[in-house]
C-alpha cells in the first residue's frame, strides 16, 4: 500500500511538472521556451510553490516569476491587433462595465468588441486592441481583485491572443460610497457620477446657481438592470427621488451636456435605517 501511494505521488509530481512547462511555454513562446530552457527548470524547480489550493497551477503566481525574470513578453515591435477574451460565469452587464474600467485605468481607452456571448452558464466578451503594449496580466489581475473578482486562469493562444476566465461572484463596480443623512459636495464632472445607494430610502440633489442642469437619473441593480429613470429637459435647481429597493447604483449626469454641471452638485442620502 505505502509503494502505491509513493509511486502515485511520484506520478502526480511527474504530471504537475509537465503541466506547469507546458504552461510557461504558451506564456513565453516556443522559442524562447527552448532557448532558456535550462534557467526555466532552475526557477521552477519547486513545482508546489506554483500550485494553488485546489492543487491546480496558479498561473498569476507563474506569470509573476516569468516577468519578474524578464522572460515575459509584454511588448510588440510595432502595432498589433491584441485579441483578449474574458469568460464567466454570470453578471454579464456588470462584467463588461468592470473589464472597461480595468482597462481603462490601465490606458486602454479604445478597443472593438469582436464578440459578446451568452448561454445559460457563462458570458464571453471578445475584444481588439491595437496596440505595442500587451495587457499585463498581473496588473489586470489587481485591477479586477479591487472590483471583486479574481483570475481562474490565464491562456496565451498566440502571440496576439489571450484569455481570461474571470471569478465574478463578488463583481462591483467603481460607484462613490456617500455618507448617509449628510449633505455631500460633488466635485465638476469629467463622467457621470455613480452613486452606491443600496440601503438607502430617497435622494435629494442640488445644482448650483450658476449651472444649467437638465437631470437625467438612472438607478440600477446589482446586475446593473435598469430599475428606474428619470430625466427632464427644464433646468432644475433641485430635486428629491425616492429610491426603488431593489436599487444599488444611481447614475447622475445632465440630458444634453455635463458642462452644464461644471461646478458640480450637492447630494444627500437619506438611509432606511
Amino acid at each position: 500500500m505505502v509503494r502505491f501511494f509513493i509511486v502515485l505521488l511520484i506520478f502526480t509530481t511527474f504530471i504537475q511538472a509537465t503541466l506547469l512547462e507546458d504552461k510557461i511555454e504558451s506564456f513565453i513562446g516556443q522559442n524562447k521556451y527552448k532557448t532558456q530552457k535550462n534557467l526555466i527548470r532552475i526557477l521552477f524547480k519547486n513545482n508546489n510553490v506554483f500550485l494553488n489550493k485546489a492543487g491546480k497551477i496558479d498561473d498569476i503566481k507563474v506569470l509573476a516569476k516569468l516577468k519578474k525574470s524578464g522572460l515575459l513578453k509584454l511588448f510588440y515591435k510595432k502595432p498589433q491587433e491584441l485579441n483578449l477574451s474574458f469568460l464567466t460565469k454570470k453578471n454579464g452587464l456588470i462584467f463588461m462595465r468592470v473589464i472597461n474600467e480595468s482597462l481603462s485605468s490601465m490606458g486602454y481607452n479604445y478597443f472593438l468588441t469582436k464578440r459578446a456571448l451568452k448561454n445559460s452558464d457563462s458570458f464571453l466578451w471578445q475584444i481588439i486592441i491595437s496596440t505595442e503594449h500587451i495587457v499585463d496580466p498581473l496588473i489586470l489581475s489587481k485591477r479586477l481583485e479591487d472590483r471583486g473578482c479574481f483570475l481562474e486562469s490565464v491562456d496565451r493562444k498566440s502571440e496576439n491572443e489571450w484569455k481570461y476566465v474571470i471569478n465574478t461572484d463578488n463583481i462591483m463596480i467603481e460607484a462613490k460610497k456617500v455618507e448617509a443623512n449628510k449633505t455631500i459636495k460633488l466635485k465638476k464632472p469629467i463622467k457621470p457620477y455613480w452613486i452606491n445607494v443600496q440601503d438607502m430610502k430617497s435622494v435629494s440633489f442640488r445644482s448650483r446657481i450658476a449651472d444649467r442642469w437638465h437631470p437625467s437619473i438612472i438607478f440600477y441593480n446589482d446586475k446593473l438592470h435598469i430599475v428606474k429613470d428619470y430625466s427632464s429637459q427644464s433646468i432644475t435647481n433641485t430635486l428629491k427621488m425616492k429610491i426603488p429597493r431593489e436599487a444599488k447604483y444611481v447614475k447622475i449626469a445632465d440630458l444634453y451636456t455635463l458642462d452644464n454641471i461644471k461646478r458640480g452638485i450637492s447630494i444627500y442620502l437619506r438611509s432606511r435605517n
